[in-house]
């Protein structure tokens, strides 16, 4: 493992490592569509189509070239892609705040934006209902609007029905069974375990155990209370069995979201104190690094990733 000295400053943007990408932010702020479509239709990885769908989400205004795709052009994809920038549009309408600080204008621009994306996923569904990119996009739609736990598991089985295992539908999924989202902690819990339980060796389910402690600890106010639970041993231990039964495990041979999820586990050993495991997932992202989970830390998620990976690598 190389000094915390001569490891590169962590890079923030998702298309790096990824050339196969790396024309996806290009293509949307040009208004390419046939050259979207065609990089699309190579994306065969649906956490790979996940991803680029959030690229092109980001884009500003990316929506008014989308929308006119979609009155030219009955390709799910563009519908898709528009509802995608639609929920991003809505959450940054509502922002991060609490929920009880959240303006009334504010939630109206909000619901606006979801209802809209939508309609357009229901039409997509309807006529293609084993498209995992708007299924997990309406995942979204149902946690921001409050549609209620079974409405959820309706669509998260409808996903899996077609694509077991999709690791950001497990995500959305697990947000929605936490206590924020109207769940319990038993509940997301058990689907955590249950994920890990029958994935195949190597798939990044086990992250999703990562996710769920790293939760608790941020609903325990992410001081030394969160830092207690942490450090618990049967939490230490099982953070430890998910990691080397996915990201660790030699079977592993994912692509896209690596890097998050050896995010997930760097922080939350971290915190835990189990520096030489830290170390080893900081180690493998490569110096590549995503927004979450750091920006759950307070202050700045650059600043946060190169802190705690320069703690491990110098004591781990």
């Amino acid at each position: 493992m190389p000094p915390a000295a001569a490891l590169p400053a962590p890079d923030f943007d998702p298309v790096a490592g990824l050339p196969e990408l790396a024309s996806v932010r290009r293509l949307a702020e040009a208004g390419d569509w046939p050259g979207l479509r065609e990089l699309f239709g190579r994306l065969t990885d649906e956490h790979g189509r996940c991803v680029a769908a959030g690229i092109v989400g980001e884009v500003p205004g990316v929506e008014q070239f989308l929308a006119h795709v979609v009155r030219q052009d009955a390709d799910p994809l563009a519908a898709t892609l528009l509802a995608n920038r639609r929920i991003i549009l809505g959450w940054q309408a509502r922002t991060s705040s609490r929920a009880k600080d959240v303006t009334a204008d504010q939630w109206a621009l909000f619901r606006e934006h979801l209802n809209h994306a939508e309609q357009l996923l229901i039409k997509v569904t309807a006529h293609r209902p084993d498209f995992a990119l708007a299924w997990s996009a309406r995942l979204t739609v149902a946690m921001g609007l409050s549609l209620g736990r079974s409405e959820s598991r309706r669509r998260y089985r409808r996903l899996t029905a077609h694509h077991p295992h999709h690791f950001v539908a497990q995500s959305r999924r697990l947000q929605q069974l936490l206590p924020k989202w109207g769940g319990t902690w038993e509940e997301a819990y058990a689907f955590a375990r249950e994920c890990l339980a029958n994935a195949p060796d190597g798939a990044l389910s086990g992250a999703l155990l990562a996710e769920y402690h790293i939760e608790r600890w941020l609903d325990l106010g992410r001081g030394e209370k969160g830092a207690e639970y942490l450090r618990q041993p049967h939490v230490r231990a099982e953070l430890a069995d998910a990691a080397h039964r996915s990201v660790l495990h030699p079977a592993c041979r994912a692509r896209y979201g690596i890097v998050a999820v050896h995010g997930e586990f760097a922080m939350a050993t971290s915190l835990a104190g189990e520096l030489p495991q830290a170390a080893r997932h900081f180690g493998a992202t490569g110096g590549f690094a995503s927004r979450f989970p750091w920006d759950y830390l307070p202050g700045d998620a650059r600043a946060n990733f190169i802190e705690h990976r320069e703690r491990a690598l110098a004591k781990g």
